[in-house]
């Protein structure tokens, strides 16, 4: 896979501007904050992926001085209300891409764009919030950000007996007082 350093935000934004029709992904390497002069905040990297149609993986320590996070075209992925906001302000500042406005309009023509809105509001399906049972409590009381990734597993199972074995191991582990350890 081909790795792309860049060491500033307007270097980020002139290679998506060239590269934001590309097919596959890339590795994006960064630098760290204690490297002020080549260091680009994470806020940065989602504006210009996010303005370029494109989205972000995880990011990984490279070495002592770099990090490396895969970034690729968005595809038929759902959108997050912390991306959708995101879109929504580069629009109004007047920095979006047309590849990010067609990433958007695709979202909204496929209904990707608010799919995940339940999640997003952390409202707990019926069949979770039975499962819980004395987990419950311990459950609700769990950071906002670790609530969203759960539901967010549950709602991507594939089969009704993934979405299941899903609600089970969070519903164990929550009866324990305890994370799954996915998260």
């Amino acid at each position: 896979m081909d790795r792309i350093e860049v060491t500033s935000e307007a270097a980020l934004w002139a290679w998506l501007g060239a590269h934001h029709g590309r097919a596959d992904g890339v590795l994006l390497v960064t630098w760290k904050a204690t490297h002020r002069d080549k260091y680009l905040s994470r806020d940065a990297v989602l504006d210009a992926l996010i303005a370029h149609g494109w989205i972000d993986g995880r990011r990984y320590k490279l070495d002592a001085d770099r990090t490396m996070q895969l970034i690729s075209p968005r595809r038929e992925q759902t959108w997050a209300k912390t991306y959708k906001d995101r879109a929504a302000r580069l629009e109004a500042e007047g920095r979006m891409h047309p590849a990010g406005r067609a990433a958007v309009a695709a979202g909204k023509a496929s209904g990707l764009w608010d799919a995940m809105a339940d999640v997003d509001a952390l409202q707990v399906p019926d069949d979770l919030r039975a499962a819980l049972g004395s987990g419950a409590g311990w459950f609700d009381g769990a950071a906002p950000s670790y609530r969203r990734n759960v539901l967010r597993w549950i709602a991507q199972a594939k089969t009704a007996p993934t979405r299941t074995k899903r609600i089970d191991t969070v519903a164990a582990h929550a009866q324990r007082g305890e994370k799954v350890p996915h998260y």
